[in-house]
């Protein structure tokens, strides 16, 4: 899929140029690199001392600064090759595992909403910690009403053990 390209007119001019200098500062640097080596290993046979060896030292980090241009020039033909290998591989992975636990899901969204709706309770805790059956009307434990108290007020139920509405804020009688 081809997006609307949004960048400035000067990019593209300012790429190709980045194009044609990255690579001349690398083959600089290479040539520097290659007399300073040539004049370092000759010197060796004469006992003299390399007249050019200075020319590593020049070559080295020309070679770096090129290498780094050539970065910047060739970073967007580079993320796109990467993205158009990734992204096939990606969407097949997602689309496993969406296969694969499309069921679970269901069955988790089920129990998410049958808990929202309060249709599968099945125990009642009493404000002692006591755990009760879901049809129980009085705590095992402490004998405590297990039923919600309706306020008089907005109608609203409550827990069983509420001196306020949570509603309305109004007391329960």
């Amino acid at each position: 899929m081809d997006f609307p390209s949004h960048h400035d007119p000067k990019h593209d001019s300012l790429r190709g140029a980045l194009r044609v200098i990255g690579p001349l500062v690398v083959l600089t640097g290479v040539i520097f690199t290659a007399i300073g080596m040539i004049s370092f290993f000759s010197a060796f046979g004469s006992f003299g001392m390399p007249r050019y060896f200075w020319c590593c030292f020049v070559g080295m980090p020309l070679m770096g600064i090129g290498g780094a241009i050539c970065k910047f020039a060739y970073l967007g033909s580079i993320s796109r090759y990467i993205s158009n290998e990734i992204t096939p591989v990606g969407r097949d992975t997602f689309n496993q595992l969406a296969h694969g636990t499309k069921d679970s899901f269901r069955m988790l969204a089920g129990s998410v909403r049958e808990g929202l709706e309060g249709t599968t309770t099945a125990e009642k805790e009493c404000g002692c910690g006591t755990a009760n059956d879901a049809e129980a009307k009085f705590c095992k434990n402490c004998g405590k009403s297990l039923q919600p108290h309706c306020c008089g007020s907005c109608g609203k139920d409550n827990d069983a053990d509420a001196r306020f509405c949570d509603h309305c804020g109004k007391p329960i009688r």
